[in-house]
């Protein structure tokens, strides 16, 4: 089986009561920034495993058993899981584990306050994950649209095409990418969407990347309607 890589964070569900597996999927799929995986049975969840890069997991502790547990810190070495958020109630096995953090919810519980938790923890540790450092001082935040300098404390805020847009020309520096690319990114879809929407998008994040740090360089050239994208420092 071949591993499957995914530009998402990816989280995985475990719980049997498959009524609670479906609201908790439910739930946190609310998120576009997440690819929700839902298990409820032992085996499965080994697959999963083998099969995608799971960033956290959300278990009940409940129902593990020592070869899960065995399983799940096998998984935790290979330095892929950041995050484990664990519910219980009594005669439950705690996860004895150093490496990464784990959040811990005891039963009874509202779902709704169970997943506002889930929610605020996810969000803070994916946006800590997923900071991207433009140059020394620019830090880029995509799970909360800012441009923060590390030196003068100054930011500016990205609107959501915006966003995407850097997030999409970061990812693919030096690589020949087509107009639809950019804008099937982006926007979604090519038709409708004319090449002066992008270039003006193009010309607000230079501004707002020039604003933030004077110190960078964005470059963004056209070549036979193939377009190259690289970062560079002044």
């Amino acid at each position: 089986m071949s591993l499957i890589v995914e530009e998402k964070n990816n989280i995985l569900i475990y719980e049997k009561e498959i009524k609670l597996n479906q609201i908790l999927k439910e739930q946190i799929s609310r998120s576009k920034n997440l690819n929700i995986y839902s298990i409820s049975e032992e085996k499965k969840l080994l697959e999963i495993f083998q099969l995608v890069k799971v960033n956290s997991l959300i278990l009940n502790l409940n129902h593990l058993n020592e070869n899960l547990i065995t399983s799940i810190k096998s998984y935790i070495n290979s330095d892929r899981i950041f995050s484990i958020l664990g519910y219980y109630k009594k005669n439950h096995i705690f996860l004895d584990i150093e490496k990464i953090k784990v959040k811990y919810f005891i039963k009874p519980f509202k779902i709704i306050d169970l997943v506002n938790d889930i929610e605020k923890f996810l969000n803070l540790e994916i946006s800590n994950k997923s900071n991207i450092l433009l140059s020394n001082n620019l830090k880029f935040l995509p799970y909360e649209r800012v441009l923060l300098n590390l030196k003068t404390k100054n930011r500016e805020y990205l609107t959501e095409k915006e966003n995407k847009l850097l997030f999409y020309l970061y990812n693919n520096q030096s690589v020949k990418i087509t107009k639809n690319d950019l804008l099937s990114a982006v926007w979604g879809i090519s038709a409708n969407i004319n090449t002066h929407t992008l270039e003006t998008h193009v010309y607000r994040l230079k501004q707002k990347l020039s604003k933030v740090d004077r110190n960078l360089l964005f470059l963004l050239s056209n070549k036979n309607s193939l377009y190259t994208i690289q970062f560079e420092k002044k």
